[in-house]
C-alpha cells in the first residue's frame, strides 16, 4: 500500500525519468527530507533505484538486483 507522496513520486519518476531527490522535492513542493524518506522506502520495496549520479528512476516490473559483495 502506497501513501499519497509515494504515489506522487512514482508518477513523477514515470514522467521524468532520472531525477535527483532535490529536483523531485522542488517539483512536488515538499521538503527534501520527506522525499528522501519516500525514495528510501521505494528502494527497499524494489520500486525505484539510484544511479551513481544520485539520480533516481523507477524499476520497471522487477526488483533492482541486490549489490554483490566484492570478491
Amino acid at each position: 500500500m502506497t501513501n499519497t507522496l509515494e504515489a506522487e513520486v512514482l508518477a513523477l519518476l514515470r514522467l521524468g525519468g532520472m531525477l535527483t531527490a532535490e529536483t523531485i522535492a522542488r517539483n512536488l513542493d515538499v521538503p527534501r527530507w520527506r522525499v528522501a524518506r519516500v525514495l528510501h522506502t521505494l528502494r527497499t520495496t524494489g520500486d525505484a533505484f539510484r544511479n551513481r549520479q544520485q539520480e533516481w528512476q523507477i524499476t520497471p516490473g522487477q526488483r533492482h538486483p541486490q549489490r554483490q559483495a566484492a570478491r
